[in-house]
């Protein structure tokens, strides 16, 4: 991603960044910094070479939860923050299926601190919030638009969808801040769910993968430069967003069955990839974005899927390579 891709800071030039270890948050912190921003990191396991071997560290990094102590740090050594980019919280919806306790901890938690952080020391600054399309739910078949009523079906989707509420009530007492809706984001340094899986499986190449679901459930994929290339335009807006919600996707329905053949591909083994026909609770048929109100902001993806393909195909095949030195 390119630095012109990403605003230049005007007031102190300080982003805030929590879950910096994870994979979309260590991606937006280092587009922040090769920006110019004066990179806080607040999380946990650090992978910076899955970013670029070309970033900096950033400014100040500060491990562990997210919590008032831990961002009253950062606000001592860094000064108040522009922009909050609050990546802490759940990953995945199979994580919050097998304990729905932490990963609401992990997501209502975080932001109950940082709302509470923005409000008494940051009033200004402007909250970046990545929300996810599990919110949507059992969606209607075709494109989702932002005003549908959310209607998640996980504790994932369910803790995502509090934590707007918990926005836009703070939102009322003037808090800036732009919720983006991601939805199947991929890429290099995602080290979970079915790419990561599935990628690591077919590397070791056998005769036959089986995946679970039917092979027809209709997503739309989102290369991780494009993710952040949307973050970069939700911190560049001029006005004052209240709490805006805006769809992040390709805009283009694609099935688990065709991108897993994608990445076969790509990474070049010639295993068959089957499906069990049995379906996971909170795995909805069809996520596919009406990506309308991104392009209104100047939105548009740039990494068609087979060159996304292309690219996480050799960042696994670097992994695999590395693990037999």
């Amino acid at each position: 991603m390119a630095v012109s891709d990403f605003p230049s800071p005007r007031g102190t030039g300080v982003a805030f960044v929590t879950g910096a270890g994870g994979f979309i948050g260590s991606a937006a912190a280092a587009a922040f910094g090769r920006a110019g921003w004066s990179v806080t990191a607040l999380g946990h396991a650090r992978r910076w070479a899955d970013v670029g071997p070309e970033l900096a560290p950033p400014a100040l990094w500060i491990e562990g939860d997210v919590n008032g102590e831990r961002l009253a740090a950062a606000l001592g050594a860094q000064g108040r923050p522009e922009v909050v980019f609050h990546a802490a919280g759940g990953g995945s919806v199979g994580a919050s299926l097998a304990d729905p306790e932490a990963d609401r901890a992990r997501t209502v938690g975080s932001l109950v601190q940082t709302l509470a952080f923005l409000g008494a020391h940051a009033p200004e600054a402007r909250l970046i919030y990545p929300s996810s399309a599990a919110v949507y739910g059992e969606a209607a078949d075709g494109a989702i638009p932002e005003t549908l009523p959310a209607a998640p079906v996980s504790p994932y989707g369910r803790h995502k969808l509090e934590a707007e509420r918990l926005i836009a009530q703070a939102a009322n007492g003037g808090l800036d801040a732009v919720i983006i809706r991601l939805f199947s984001v991929y890429g290099p340094g995602l080290r979970k769910q079915l790419l990561w899986d599935l990628g690591r499986r077919l590397l070791a190449a056998p005769a036959q993968v089986e995946l679970g679901g039917r092979g027809d459930e209709a997503r739309d994929f989102l290369f991780i430069d494009d993710a952040v290339r949307m973050i970069g335009l939700a911190a560049g807006l001029e006005q004052r967003t209240g709490s805006m919600i805006v769809n992040a996707a390709a805009g283009r329905a694609v099935t688990v069955r065709q991108v897993a053949e994608a990445l076969r591909a790509a990474l070049h083994v010639d295993s068959s990839i089957r499906f069990s026909g049995e379906v996971r609770e909170g795995d909805p048929q069809s996520l596919v974005a009406d990506v309308r109100r991104a392009q209104t902001l100047g939105f548009g993806p740039q990494v068609a899927l087979e060159d996304g393909m292309a690219r996480l195909a050799r960042w696994l095949s670097s992994l695999k390579a590395g693990a037999a030195a």
